[in-house]
């Protein structure tokens, strides 16, 4: 029963740990911060909170900016490869003789 006892004991501190981690990941930072980030200028980063382009919170005055959220908004903006276009363009040609 100890052991077992000792396991669950181990097992609840890698969870926490886990969830402190995503914490991190999430973690808000300004302006100045989020234009290092993203390796833009910060006069840069106001014309694109301007247009709406990048993610962002306002409380007040202040800006903030989501860590976890400008990554993915970085990753929404890849561009496909040839070869991922041309497996598309195969997928949807099998896809039309199926249909015939």
């Amino acid at each position: 029963m100890k052991k077992i006892d000792e396991r669950l004991d181990k097992i609840e501190d890698l969870l926490s740990k886990g969830s402190q981690m995503e914490v991190s990941e999430n973690d808000f930072m300004n302006a100045k911060n989020a234009s290092e980030l993203l390796n833009f200028s910060l006069a840069t980063l106001y014309t694109k909170i301007c247009k709406r382009e990048v993610p962002f919170y306002k409380q007040g005055n202040r800006l903030y900016f989501s860590r976890q959220e400008l990554f993915d908004w970085i990753k929404e903006g890849r561009k496909k490869t040839l070869n991922d276009i041309n497996a598309d363009a195969t997928k949807i040609v099998s896809a039309m003789n199926k249909k015939k």
